[in-house]
Order: C-alpha cells, then sequence, then structure tokens
C-alpha cells in the first residue's frame, strides 16, 4: 500500500519541485521588465536562466532605493523559466517565465513567491496561479497522507487513500484545463510536457490473453514526444526537456547503435531542422556516442557525423577547425566499426621482409587482431594476458588464431622478438619496422595494445575490448549459452570528438 500512496502524492508535486523554490527566439520587440523586491533596496539581483540539464548566470542588476530593477533592451530575452537570485538572501531565488516584452512582478523579502504579484503577464498570472494551486493541493495531500500512516483500521486506509486519488484527479484534470484553454501559452505547453503518456491496455485475444508483450513498451516510444512541441526553443529554458530527452535515449531505447540512429532521427525529425532545440538535441545524442563505453556505439557516432557534422549546410553554426576535426574521426572510424569487414593487412613475420602474412589468409573460425607496441608498458602487461586467453581456448578446443602486428621501429626489433619467446607468444607474429605500411591510420590506432575480434569471415564481431575480456567474449560467440560480465564494454582510452 505504501507503494500506492507514494504513487498518488508524487504525481503532481514534481511540478512544485520545479518552480516553488523561494516566443521561441530572441525577439525584436524592445524589452521592459520591472522586479520589485521590498526589503532588497539598493542590493543586488543575478538573473539566470535554465539551459539544458543547467543553470547560466545572465547577468547581475543593481536595486535602486525603492527596491526595483528595470530589465530594459531593444530586443527581448529568449523565452524560457528564469531566475532571479538573490544574494543579500543567501542566494534564494524565485522563479519567472519570460515570454511577454513587459509585465511587472513585486513582492517582498518575507516570502519571495507567496507575495508576489504579477501586472500585466499573462503567461506568470498562469504560472503563479497554477503554483498557488498545487501548493494548496500539496498541503491538503500531505495532511490526509500523515490520517493515511497513522490509520489502523483498513476502512479509514480506504477512505484516506480514496480522498488522495481524488485530489490527485482534481490536480489531473486542472492541469488538463489550462493546457486545452491556453494551447498557445508557454506555460500551458511547460506542463504539457511533464505529462506522462497515457498507455492503452494491451491487445487480447478473444480469450483475454495479451497477444503481444511487448506492445505497450512501443506504444509507449511511439508516442513519447506527443506532448513536447520539439518546434519551441523555450523548452529548453526549463528543467524538463533534457530529462526527457536523456531518459528517452538512454532508458526508453534498446541501447543497440541501430536503435539509437532510428530513435535519434525520429526526435530530430520532429524539430525545425535549424534552430535551438535542433541543435541542443543533435548535440546531445551526438556527445552521448562520442562518450560512450559501450562497444558499437561508434557506429551510431559515425551516422550522425556523416549525415550532419560533415555537413556544412546541416550544421551551419559550427567552425571549420572542429567539423574538420569530427570528419577526419568519422572517416577514419567507418573503416573499423563492429559489422564491417576487416580491410586488407599483409605484413612481414621479420626484418628481412622475406615472410608475408596476410590478414585474410588465416584460416581460423575467430581470429584476434591485436595492435601491440613492444615499448608500451600497458602492452607488457596485456600480451601475456592474450597469450593465456589464447591457450585456454585452444585447449577447449575452440578454432581461434592471433594475428598480431607490432607497431614499432627496428630499433626495437631485437626487444620484440626477445618478448615474443619470454612470453610464448606462438601465434602470427607480423611487424612493419621500416615502416612501409599505412595500417596505423587505416585501423585507427589511437593506443596499443587495440584488440579485435573477427569472424571466419573477416566480419568484425568487437573492437576496444581487453585482454582480459577476449576468452569470454570468443567464449561466448562460439557457445551464446556462455554468458559472461560487461561483454560490450570497451576498455581502452580512444577518444572520439565531441561536438561542443
Amino acid at each position: 500500500m505504501k507503494s500506492t500512496l507514494f504513487t498518488f502524492t508524487t504525481i503532481f508535486f514534481s511540478a512544485i519541485s520545479l518552480f516553488a523554490k523561494g516566443s521561441n527566439t530572441t525577439t525584436a520587440k524592445p524589452m521592459n521588465i520591472r522586479i520589485t523586491v521590498k526589503g532588497l533596496e539598493s542590493s543586488i539581483m543575478i538573473l539566470a536562466n535554465y539551459f539544458g540539464d543547467k543553470q547560466y548566470v545572465k547577468d547581475t542588476f543593481d536595486f535602486d532605493k525603492k527596491a526595483t530593477i528595470t530589465l530594459k533592451a531593444d530586443t527581448m530575452l529568449p523565452g524560457g523559466v528564469y531566475l532571479a537570485v538573490f544574494p543579500a538572501m543567501g542566494n534564494r531565488y524565485f522563479e519567472f517565465i519570460i515570454s511577454e516584452s513587459q509585465f511587472s512582478l513585486e513582492t517582498d523579502t518575507f516570502d519571495l513567491t507567496g507575495h508576489l504579484k504579477v501586472t500585466n503577464s499573462k503567461e506568470n498570472t498562469l504560472f503563479y496561479d497554477d503554483m498557488k494551486f498545487l501548493g494548496n493541493m500539496k498541503h491538503l495531500s500531505d495532511s490526509i497522507a500523515k490520517l493515511y500512516r497513522e490509520a489502523k483500521d483498513p476502512g479509514e486506509k480506504d477512505k484516506y487513500l480514496a480522498q488522495l486519488k481524488k485530489i490527485d484527479n482534481d490536480v489531473k484534470e486542472k492541469r488538463n484545463q489550462v493546457i486545452s484553454q491556453n494551447p498557445e501559452m508557454f506555460y500551458a505547453k511547460l506542463i504539457k510536457a511533464m505529462k506522462d503518456i497515457d498507455v492503452p491496455d494491451f491487445p487480447r485475444d478473444e480469450k483475454g490473453n495479451i497477444i503481444d508483450s511487448a506492445w505497450q513498451w512501443r506504444y509507449f516510444k511511439a508516442h513519447y514526444w506527443d506532448n513536447v512541441d520539439l518546434r519551441d526553443d523555450r523548452l529548453l529554458r526549463c528543467p524538463v526537456l533534457h530529462n526527457k530527452l536523456k531518459t528517452f535515449i538512454n532508458q526508453t531505447t534498446v541501447q543497440h547503435p541501430d536503435s539509437i540512429i532510428v530513435s535519434g532521427e525520429d526526435v530530430l525529425a520532429k524539430t525545425d531542422k535549424k534552430g535551438e532545440m535542433y541543435r541542443y538535441i543533435l548535440t546531445y545524442i551526438f556527445n552521448e556516442m562520442a562518450n560512450s563505453k559501450v562497444m558499437g556505439f561508434d557506429g551510431a557516432y559515425v551516422h550522425f557525423g556523416k549525415e550532419y557534422f560533415c555537413k556544412p549546410d546541416m550544421t551551419p553554426w559550427m567552425d571549420t577547425a572542429k567539423r574538420f576535426k569530427i570528419c577526419d574521426r568519422v572517416t577514419r572510424l567507418e573503416p573499423v566499426l563492429v559489422g564491417k569487414k576487416a580491410q586488407r593487412l599483409i605484413l612481414w613475420t621479420d626484418s628481412t621482409e622475406t615472410e608475408w602474412r596476410s590478414l585474410h589468409d588465416v584460416k581460423a573460425k575467430y581470429t584476434v587482431l591485436a595492435f601491440w607496441d613492444p615499448d608500451c608498458g600497458h602492452c607488457k602487461k596485456e600480451m601475456p594476458v592474450l597469450a593465456e586467453a589464447y591457450h585456454n581456448l585452444k585447449k577447449l578446443g575452440i578454432s581461434v588464431e592471433v594475428y598480431s602486428p607490432a607497431i614499432m621501429d627496428m630499433d626495437h626489433y631485437k626487444q620484440w622478438r626477445e618478448f615474443i619467446e619470454k612470453n610464448n607468444l606462438d601465434w602470427i607474429n607480423v611487424c612493419d619496422a621500416k615502416r612501409h605500411n599505412n595500417f596505423r591510420w587505416e585501423w585507427d590506432i589511437q593506443s596499443t595494445p587495440q584488440i579485435y575480434i573477427l569472424d571466419s569471415n573477416k566480419i568484425i564481431l568487437a573492437r576496444r575490448i581487453g585482454a582480459d575480456q577476449v576468452e569470454d567474449y570468443v567464449r561466448h560467440l562460439d557457445d551464446p549459452s556462455y554468458k559472461p560480465k560487461n561483454l560490450n564494454k570497451v576498455s581502452d582510452e580512444d577518444k572520439q570528438e565531441n561536438a561542443d
């Protein structure tokens, strides 16, 4: 019963926590906003605003002797939720909406939000009327919830629970009324964006059995953005949009690069493909993929890089130098993504260049491709671990071979041979000590060791994994019922270029 109570009494309180704490873009309209806080004469106010998941200081203003500040400019500030912060009160603040060019707000230091009076602003009148309504309902709900917790008689508990349900329904009805009566007002759009999607019951057959157990999830995902106007940039300046986007990409979407691509394209299609909202969503998704430590997500990074950041008309805000860096990463990554066929790689086995071995000539169900440097301290730790995994897989009767290019010059040739013998690296050891080959660039070798796993057709099955993951990964490929942990976690320090 406690979980049920929690659900009913917290549905609408999120709105209070977002706001009750003590036009889409900048327009040509002149701005004249007066803010008066009695008790703060000759003090200062910090004007800040939400943007995404952060708050930013916009400017600092001095109150005059009448405790008034005037925000005056030839053009309006971008619309959204702003914060009036008062250092003299320990950084207490109240929030207000900028969506109209001229209005007044007046309050005092005794109760910033409770005593706030709005003049000539429909948006802020609607905002504070709603906050007062929610505050009253919260007070009533808290008192009934206390009675519910203290009640011993089941009948009494049912009575209080019914009252809590009614409060919850009253709040929903009131907010739906605000939305329906004010469809173009920013505050109405804001509270609509906070609404949960109403998901219908599962489809059932004539006997009442569920036909499709995944139907509700697909419905929820398909309608996830129904209540959010993704063409209204003002929603970026409120504490709602970022978390919805984060949840959509990281939780609502199946965590697979193909699914991320589909979801990303879906949400971008709902924007105007030119405003701040478009830029923010695209940059967020791209950077999430750039920073991901999940194997294969660089496939989504490459997709959004090619389709947007490498096309000046799709990302006109980006400077040439940053665009070049991103496109360079995308170009280098694309041939070595999971699912791609391994590139041609032919190297010699010694310094005489007399015995050449080709990666594509390796005959095995699985080929481990391991790039390393005999002068690299981390490689010296990892390669013996890989050797142990290789020998263990062989003992299990799994058809596996290692093709291991060394990244070095002739000065380290002797060191390379000695390390191979000492650590029993009895696989296909090749090198390019005379630097004839460009495989370092072609295979995007940013750090060593770098390990790939290929199938019998030399299709890349895994990349950027640690030597300690190889045995488990190959065993899982050979027998899917074998399920170790962290198969898809990448372990090296390769970096992708962010869009920031």
